[in-house]
């Protein structure tokens, strides 16, 4: 008997279906791509359980016949292209006919679609790709597909989707770049009977953003445009400033012929771009509408059409990354241009905790309304400085009650209002400022923050957060609570913190809050105890680095001193929280050697 079987078509089907409908959000961009290539002007997504249960797609595209209705769920039944030859010159999103059929081998599928010359629309219902029922029906001109019970048939593929919140994610990513490169499409997006989107038609890429996400993230978005005569190929959209990041590459969208595709040689191009403006691993927003001679690419590489292959990719990095950073050079010294001179004298830097603490000033004058307002004021300035002189008395040894112990060598000076610089009888001894000051700050959360001392806000601070940020941040607010930041939800996607550590009354909270955000969706995959863990120490870390002393900032010889002092009882002195050195010794024997005095 043969070892050799043949798989009968409905098990080949299912196995095939895996190469093109990986998850939910696979579908989706199935559906709406069939969507746009029937020319719909109008198209709604409806979602239930992030797609695991539902995804209904509704357009006013043009329709099907009966007999093309039918045909549509056969294995490479397509009306797209004859031959091979086609997939050179290939403008449509569909065209291999896989889609529709994978898509139906994993569920039960509901199609309703209607041709504008035809009276009645027509209905069928699929299982299994087999045709359960076929009727006529009431509808618009256009097609509104149903999937229902996605892998149901499939246990081993439903058993390895991811929770809710991750495949939803993928959906919002994915309608965002529809919403993005066709502006001339009404999109809605549905999820559990609530609407998370509607965006009407607009000119140009700038309003798209703003009905996506707000019109402070457009006020920093740049317009770029590049274009190589020689090899037909321009590139164009909008990027974000350098006073503008995200904290992951989510918002970074690229489409190679209006087609959104993934590619992390030109993601890496457009980073290239940013060089020395960004901070370490934040990521900026980018919208890049590549045009191509479709001669020049392979969009038959990947199953799921995610991916295209360039005939010539190096000159579109290029093209990209000089770009990117042309346009940054530009608004960059239009910004400066615009600056006006300022002659004046700052006063003293008054560091943070553990140096000396002043009082927040409060404005106690008249004002038209006095009502409770001047004892309420009067209770938040009791509430300060007690918290002030806690502080104070927190700030003693981290490890010891020492008494202070007072250096063997003498400050030199600040040099460029970044580095310390002390005199040592093997040479001289460089301390980095802030990488210090937040080593000590880091120690002071890590293993006191139980005794920190907060200070009430006198106005609350409300935080607007992204719907994924606000699930993600739902079910761990006692995490800022730990750490001395009394926050809690204060209606639809927004949180207000009423209080924080003294130390970071006047650092970015919002930042804070978003960044802790991103690291819940980060590592989400472990434990809990591992959550809070990695969680807290990077929150510590974080709160550490915004409330130190900062490059630029000038210190007198008592602050320096109190500075090296506390730097001094500090463990793991000798780096930063994030890893950077806190001092450096330049040697006498390298000094010397400099000058010639010795070999």
């Amino acid at each position: 008997m043969p070892k050799i079987k043949k798989l009968s078509p409905e098990q080949a089907q299912k196995i095939a279906a895996g190469q093109v409908v990986e998850r939910p959000s696979s579908v989706v961009k199935e559906l709406v791509e069939n969507s746009l290539d029937a020319g719909a002007t109008e198209i709604t997504v409806y979602i239930e359980k992030a797609g695991k249960n539902v995804i209904r797609v509704v357009d006013n595209g043009c329709g099907m016949s009966r007999e093309d209705a039918k045909l549509c769920f056969g294995h490479h039944a397509t009306s797209k292209i004859t031959s091979v030859d086609d997939l050179q010159h290939i403008t449509t999103f569909g065209f291999r006919g896989e889609a529709i059929s994978s898509i139906c081998a994993v569920s039960n599928m509901v199609l309703i679609t209607k041709q504008k010359e035809d009276k009645q629309a027509t209905l069928l219902e699929l299982a299994s790709t087999k045709i359960a029922r076929e009727t006529t029906t009431a509808a618009n001109v256009g097609t509104d597909i149903t999937i229902k019970n996605l892998f149901f048939n499939v246990p081993v593929r439903k058993k390895f989707l991811k929770k809710d919140e991750t495949e939803w994610r993928q959906i919002h990513t994915l309608f965002q770049a529809f919403c993005l490169q066709h502006m001339h499409v009404h999109f809605s997006l549905i999820a559990d009977g609530k609407q998370q989107f509607n965006c009407p038609p607009v000119s140009q890429t700038i309003d798209r953003v703003v009905q996506l996400w707000d019109h402070s993230v457009a006020r920093n978005m740049l317009h770029i445009e590049a274009k190589d005569e020689k090899q037909n190929l321009s590139a164009c959209g909008v990027i974000s400033n350098h006073q503008f990041y995200k904290y992951n590459r989510n918002t970074i969208f690229f489409f190679v012929n209006n087609r959104w595709i993934k590619n992390s040689k030109l993601a890496r191009a457009l980073l290239k771009g940013y060089q020395n403006v960004l901070p370490a691993d934040k990521y900026p927003m980018a919208c890049i509408t590549i045009t191509i001679d479709p001669a020049l690419i392979d969009v038959n590489i990947d199953p799921r059409k995610e991916e295209v292959k360039f005939l010539h990719p190096r000159v579109i990095e290029v093209l990209l990354k000089d770009a990117v950073k042309k346009q940054l050079q530009e608004h960059l010294s239009a910004q400066l241009q615009k600056q006006p001179t300022f002659n004046h004298m700052s006063e003293p830097f008054r560091p943070a905790m553990p140096m000396q603490f002043e009082p927040a000033r409060i404005d106690t004058s008249p004002t038209p309304n006095p009502m409770p307002a001047a004892s309420f004021e009067k209770q938040i300035l009791q509430e300060q400085q007690q918290a002030v002189q806690k502080m104070q008395e927190s700030a003693q040894p981290l490890l010891a009650q020492q008494e202070t112990i007072k250096p063997s060598y003498p400050i030199i000076g600040q040099y460029k209002k970044t580095y310390i610089l002390l005199e040592k009888d093997d040479g001289l001894f460089v301390v980095d400022q802030h990488a210090a000051h937040e080593r000590v700050l880091y120690e002071l959360f890590s293993k006191r923050f139980e005794e920190v001392a907060t200070i009430n806000l006198l106005f609350p601070q409300v935080i607007d957060l992204s719907a994924q940020h606000m699930r993600a941040l739902q079910p761990h607010l006692d995490l800022f609570k730990k750490h001395g930041i009394s926050l809690e939800e204060f209606g639809e996607n927004k949180v207000v913190i009423h209080a924080t550590p003294v130390h970071v009354k006047d650092i970015a909270l919002d930042q804070l809050v978003r960044q802790v955000a991103e690291w819940v969706i980060r590592y989400q995959t472990v434990d809990l105890g591992q959550l809070y863990k990695q969680i807290s120490n990077k929150l510590n870390a974080q709160m550490a680095c915004k409330a130190a002393i900062k490059a630029g900032d000038t210190l007198n010889e008592k602050q320096m001193a109190r500075l090296l002092d506390d730097l001094n009882k500090t463990e793991n002195r000798y780096i930063c929280a994030h890893g950077r050195p806190t001092g450096w010794l330049l040697s006498l024997h390298e000094i010397e050697k400099k000058f010639k005095r010795k070999a």
